[in-house]
């Protein structure tokens, strides 16, 4: 659950307010030449984007989370270009920058299910793009749906609210792909379950808790754009240790890989495609288990101790600016006591587009339709699915 407050944060940090400052523009000229493109005359935030640094940008959010239902909010962005990047944009207008601007935000959003988060990040680059950083503090008051089986069809309606916060830092290491990091997770929460129909898994410690944890991490990226990658690679190795002594009141241990690989097969199509299995060792609170996440699958759905998926993304350019793609993955969330032979795969596909809606960011938008082992959902995507 506030696993899926940081996949909130993440949305909301690039997502864009075309819509909104359309409506309330006005037939200013001068205002609307802000959103054409001097290169194709397109529609095109960039400009506005990334020469209004003098302020916050109002940003809407859309949620289509089924886990939390159908909801929307709103955040204030400020993007932070440096003086080194601007000149560079500046004097290339023709380029995508390889380097995004920070970002500070403020975040504030809602659901139809009751569902509530807030809070304050930022996403920062410095260095020339030696250093990556991302850092906040979140409270939410999520409504949920806990599955002690990953196969069981029966779902007891649980309640959590709480603090999240989290500082993430990465370092390149000597001007190579790989990246040598650290994280710092402490969360407190307080859940609350209809305890008439028994869950045994369930202890009253993982019910008013806080649960810290301290990470290292081996990350190599040679994708071209961080936003919404159209070639190269991203993998990741994590361990992660959750201790008593650094503020937490579980101890256990979980473990991540993962590699999501684009490439262009020629000037129109493009294949990417990505593996991830996640792993916990220890006595983990139920709301900290894997689960399988991917389009099509509610979060916190098919969650066990341990959790492999695969999934493919076929895409097509109709142009310059419009993208229609198709995927399909499939995954299994295994517990310690069962083996992976008996669990079942859990499969999902779908269809979507994008455009390219600031192109000196690279940052594409768009909506996909995606149909899971229960049902139909549909996303909006700001960046790359993954």
């Amino acid at each position: 659950m506030f696993k899926s407050a940081k996949k909130f944060n993440t949305t909301a940090m690039s997502t864009l307010l075309i819509a909104t400052s359309l409506l309330s523009a006005g037939a200013n000229a001068s205002f609307m030449d802000q959103f054409k493109d001097p290169v194709d005359g397109r529609l095109d935030a960039s400009q506005w984007i990334l020469n209004n640094a003098h302020g916050f940008l109002p940003v809407p959010i859309v949620i289509t989370e089924p886990a939390v239902g159908v909801g929307g909010g709103a955040a204030l962005l400020f993007f932070h270009e440096n003086d080194e990047q601007k000149a560079i944009r500046e004097q290339n207008p023709n380029a995508v920058s390889g380097i995004p601007p920070s970002v500070t935000g403020v975040v504030g959003a809602a659901t139809n299910n009751g569902s509530k988060i807030a809070g304050v990040f930022h996403s920062g680059n410095w260095f020339n793009d030696n250093v990556r950083y991302l850092g906040g503090l979140f409270g939410a008051d999520l409504n949920l749906k806990y599955y002690a089986d990953a196969d069981s069809s029966t779902a007891q309606q649980f309640g959590i609210k709480g603090l999240y916060f989290f500082q993430d830092i990465d370092f390149r290491l000597a001007g190579s792909n790989f990246f040598l990091g650290a994280e710092y997770v402490n969360m407190s929460s307080e859940a609350n379950f209809n305890l008439d129909s028994g869950i045994p898994e369930i202890d009253n410690l993982a019910l008013n808790s806080s649960d810290a944890s301290v990470a290292v991490k081996l990350t190599y990226d040679s994708t071209d754009n961080q936003f919404a990658p159209r070639s190269g690679i991203k993998a990741r190795v994590k361990a992660n240790m959750h201790h008593e002594k650094i503020g937490g009141d579980f101890n256990y241990q979980d473990y991540s890989a993962f590699i999501n690989s684009y490439h262009r097969l020629n000037k129109k199509w493009g294949l990417n495609w990505r593996v991830n299995a996640k792993s916990t060792v220890g006595e983990a609170p139920f709301y900290a288990k894997p689960y399988l996440d991917m389009r099509g699958m509610a979060a916190m759905r098919y969650q066990a101790d341990n959790t492999a998926l695969g999934e493919v993304e076929i895409t097509y350019d109709i142009d310059d600016r419009w993208t229609i793609l198709g995927f399909a993955g499939t995954g299994k969330a295994v517990n310690n006591n069962q083996s992976f032979s008996d669990a079942k795969w859990q499969n999902a596909q779908g269809a979507g587009f994008r455009y390219l809606m600031a192109r000196q960011l690279g940052l594409r938008t768009g909506v996909d339709i995606a149909k899971g082992p229960e049902e139909w959902t549909v996303y909006l995507q700001v960046g790359g699915a993954w």
